[in-house]
């Protein structure tokens, strides 16, 4: 149930609704009105105001709020900036029904009041959600919570995740969390940490073939200036050098003399066969031909819009059926320039990611916001030396450059995370 009230003045308003309703009543909406008048001359000005009582649940309030700002419709303005960002402030972390006026084209102005609605619609909705799991906690409570879930935003766009990441990690607390649960920091924290873990899936070592069987080819593609060239050469280090593994190296990057000469250099160094492959045929022989545990290919740095140039690559690759192909992507690379690499390099059928340049970051939000659908971390790079500045990928790393230490101090908990 909710009803609306009018008066001089908004605290005059809220005494009537009190008054006739008890002091258990939420607002979820206010407005400026007028009220009599002749013609829209000699009206008066009045405060209005939509309230709902506690008992009708979660979901009475979300209904009342879809009426209240679909009854603003008529105030449409697309396009403004602010209010868009204040829709994704208000509400961005609360389940949204379906049908909904939420949407990101729906975008309502009321007089400069939609902000603040906005937030009182997100604190009932929140409020409303910890009371029907048994909490009682009062006023006082909630705005705790809130400023814990206000902290917990700006903690993450701190760290560069994206708004939609960001909206399913606080679709999380919301559904999961009480406001009993909210109220404690280490919980807090400590789930925060294993939210964004879930995000993130390891392959694992590369693993040379066993036996007699032929030589495990490991691609390395990616665009221009990740790293491609020094990474394979870290790898063909680690395993020909160190590890004393029969090893080849191909490049594929026939168009650069100088990255030809990089590589040659390398393997030159390390007492490796190089070759240096221009067509699918090539390939495939070379490949065949090999007696060798493992085979590291370095391509050519393609930009992910050149859709011409991957589709050539992928020719040239087609010509191996088995292949263990990793996309290199530099850990300072901006969230929409990764969600299109990620994207377009698929063509190149890579399953495995190696982050590169991770030294020169300091915030993971980005490169976190764009895991997912199966692609798993192989291999870190933190620096230039050869064969030192590589590592197997572990979750903790990534979970490490986050500082949660810093939004537990915040949040007012000592102590380690568990």
């Amino acid at each position: 149930m909710y009803r609306t009230y009018r008066a001089p003045t908004y605290k005059e308003a809220v005494v009537n609704a009190k008054l006739e309703l008890g002091s258990e009543v939420y607002i979820i909406g206010r407005k400026d009105v007028k009220e009599g008048g002749f013609f829209g001359l000699f009206s008066k000005p009045l405060t209005e105001i939509t309230v709902a009582k506690s008992e009708e649940g979660q979901d009475e309030v979300v209904s009342s709020a879809k009426k209240v700002l679909k009854s603003r419709k008529a105030e449409e303005e697309p396009g403004n900036a602010e209010i868009r960002e204040g829709l994704k402030e208000g509400i961005g972390w609360a389940a949204r029904p379906s049908g909904s006026v939420f949407s990101e084209g729906s975008i309502y102005r009321e007089n400069g009041g939609l902000m603040q609605e906005l937030r009182e619609i997100k604190m009932q909705i929140s409020r409303l959600s910890g009371a029907d799991r048994g909490n009682t906690a009062g006023t006082g409570g909630f705005r705790e919570s809130d400023s814990v879930i206000e902290r917990i935003i700006g903690f993450l766009r701190l760290n560069d995740f994206s708004e939609a990441f960001i909206d399913r990690i606080m679709g999380r607390f919301e559904s999961e969390f009480s406001l009993q649960d909210i109220r404690n920091p280490d919980e807090v924290v400590n789930k925060l940490r294993g939210y964004v873990e879930e995000s993130i899936e390891i392959a694992g070592p590369i693993e040379p073939a066993a036996g007699d069987r032929s030589p495990k080819v490991i691609v390395l593609v990616g665009p221009t200036g990740v790293g491609k060239t020094t990474t394979i050469a870290k790898l063909a280090a680690s395993f020909g050098v160190l590890q004393k593994k029969k090893v080849e190296l191909f490049t594929v990057d026939s168009y650069r003399i100088a990255a030809i000469e990089q590589i040659g250099k390398y393997a030159q160094l390390m007492q490796l066969p190089f070759s240096v492959i221009n067509s699918q045929e090539e390939f495939k022989n070379s490949v065949v031909n090999s007696k060798a545990d493992l085979v590291f290919v370095d391509t050519v740095g393609r930009s992910q819009k050149n859709n011409l140039g991957l589709a050539e690559l992928r020719s040239i690759l087609d010509g191996v059926k088995e292949m263990d192909v990793h996309l290199v992507i530099s850990a300072t690379t901006k969230y929409r320039d990764a969600v299109d690499i990620v994207t377009r390099f698929t063509q190149c059928m890579y399953d495995k990611i190696i982050v590169s340049k991770l030294d020169e970051t300091n915030t993971v939000g980005p490169l976190l916001s764009v895991l997912g659908n199966g692609k798993k971390l192989s291999y870190f790079t933190n620096g230039q030396s050869v064969p030192d500045d590589i590592a197997i990928a572990k979750k903790e790393t990534l979970l490490d450059m986050l500082s949660l230490q810093d939004l537990k101090r915040e949040l007012g908990c000592e102590g380690r995370i568990q």
